[in-house]
């Protein structure tokens, strides 16, 4: 036998049952990922990888590449595993993309989903279309409970929680500019009149953003106190 088909609930599972079958050392295979789960089968439980695994010297070896037998070749770039130079949690990402593109589509926007960033901390996925209120809702109500169920999903295929974020039409961005310019606004005000500006109603993200907009106010500091929904940011004159 010079190859075999593994499958399993983990690439590593999959891999494993695959050199079961050739009885063969992970060294002297080859693996390609033939399935990975999609993130809607990974929310209801039915995720599985399959993947072949081939004995090197049966495996078909590229002209001007002999010696790069672990470099994946343009078929395989949907690989679970990230191949050097390519953003970290591309496999997390693509699972992102594709769960919030079912989404958008069930919800009957025209839209489609890129993937933006990507860092060692954070995946960012925009929707790229016209007329997406629907998506971003009141205060971009609807954005954060769809960014809450695309970020369960997609890090149902990553070892390590990573936050993921998702935009729509630019929104985040012009929120944040709104809520810094809002921060500044307020430490002028603060400093004018010599007293504390308590500002009520913020998501933890929008706090976060202003406190950044600030840090570097010589004349000004902020803090928040409060629990819960209660919770406020408190800008105060130094």
């Amino acid at each position: 036998m010079e190859w075999a088909e593994g499958t399993g609930r983990t690439l590593e599972e999959a891999r494993r049952n695959a050199l079961e079958q050739l009885r063969a050392d992970e060294a002297e295979v080859e693996f390609e990922v033939l399935e990975k789960p999609g993130a809607l089968s990974g929310i209801l439980g039915r995720a599985h990888y399959r993947v072949r695994a081939m004995l090197r010297e049966a495996a078909p070896v590229p002209e001007q590449a002999p010696t790069a037998s672990d470099e994946a070749q343009p078929e395989q770039q949907p690989a679970v595993t990230v191949a050097e130079g390519e953003p970290p949690h591309r496999a997390l990402a693509e699972a992102g993309r594709d769960l919030l593109q079912r989404m958008v589509d069930l919800i009957g926007v025209e839209g489609t989903v890129e993937i933006g960033l990507c860092t060692e901390d954070e995946v960012t996925l925009n929707v790229e279309g016209e007329d997406l209120g629907i998506l971003i809702g009141r205060h971009g109500a609807t954005l954060d409970a769809i960014q809450l169920v695309v970020a369960i999903g997609a890090n149902r295929v990553a070892d390590d929680g990573v936050r993921v974020i998702v935009d729509a039409e630019g929104y985040r961005d012009r929120h944040r500019q709104m809520l810094e310019a809002k921060a500044r606004q307020h430490a002028e005000e603060a400093k004018t009149t010599g007293r504390e500006v308590v500002i009520p109603d913020l998501k933890g993200y929008e706090r976060r953003y202003m406190h950044v907009a600030l840090k570097n106010d010589p004349d000004v500091e902020t803090y928040s106190e409060g629990e819960g929904d209660d919770r406020v940011l408190v800008i105060s004159p130094r």
